[in-house]
């Protein structure tokens, strides 16, 4: 599974594979085709795998796994199959050439968008980017769990161990010595460090879904304002960091020529 943070651990209304799959490991990819769907996942998870209607042994899968490798789900002949995942070969058997594949942009890392595009590319398949909309939540829907919407908290200087303000300079000091003039940080541990926050949108980890944009002479936090009190308001003024729309995000990151991307 995968949120827009590539994080291991997310929110429920995050959990797309899960609920197009019914596979609720934490590690796994699903590819759904107009008339085919396969869910890979690794080593560690065989037995739930197996338990989804294959009727594969576990004995027989002690076998055939190798160490590091992924095992397919094949719904159609009713097996797992070990091999290690990979987006080319796990489209060939339901994809001829010339085909539309769509890709949520936001939920892919940069390595796995290039494996993707390089696989695509090939085969002369076209690649779909989505910005605004997301083909699983259109099906999800009312069913889907709502986003946490609770405040984000301070946190105390005294567990934090140094002050906002310090943090930003010698990141500024990083950016100027690698000549950008603006880093994205959408690490969510990262971002409640460099700001001395924390919040609880996902379950037992203390951060919260927001995007963090630094310049040299700016701070941006993009964010659901409904998560925001008056005293974190105050707060991330004081430290010069202005408050900005979550979804405004990708309009931001387009004005700039030199950008570092954590």
């Amino acid at each position: 599974m995968s949120s827009d943070f590539q994080s291991e651990f997310i929110a429920e209304c995050c959990m797309r594979r899960a609920y197009i799959s019914g596979f609720t490991g934490s590690a796994g990819t699903a590819i759904v085709t107009k008339d085919k769907a396969a869910l890979w996942t690794d080593g560690r998870y065989f037995l739930q795998a197996g338990n989804m209607g294959v009727s594969t042994t576990s004995e027989r899968l002690n076998t055939v796994l190798a160490s590091g490798c992924r095992i397919g789900i094949d719904p159609e002949n009713n097996i797992l199959y070990s091999s290690p995942f990979n987006f080319t070969e796990a489209m060939e058997p339901s994809l001829t050439v010339n085909n539309l594949i769509l890709r949520d942009q936001f939920l892919f890392s940069s390595n796995a968008a290039g494996e993707l595009k390089e696989a695509t590319s090939r085969r002369k398949h076209d690649l779909v980017y989505l910005y605004d909309c997301n083909l699983v939540d259109e099906i999800w829907k009312a069913s889907r769990p709502k986003p946490r919407n609770k405040p984000i908290r301070l946190h105390d200087l005294k567990y934090a161990g140094l002050d906002v303000s310090s943090k930003l300079s010698s990141l500024r000091s990083e950016l100027a010595d690698a000549g950008s003039s603006a880093i994205v940080i959408s690490m969510l541990d990262e971002v409640a460090w460099l700001l001395n926050l924390s919040g609880s949108d996902v379950p037992n980890s203390p951060v919260m879904y927001t995007y963090l944009i630094v310049e040299i002479d700016a701070a941006k936090l993009f964010i659901d304002n409904l998560k925001v009190i008056s005293e974190v308001m105050d707060y991330l003024k004081n430290a010069g960091i202005d408050l900005c729309p979550y979804e405004s995000i990708l309009s931001e990151i387009e004005r700039f020529r030199a950008l570092a991307y954590d």
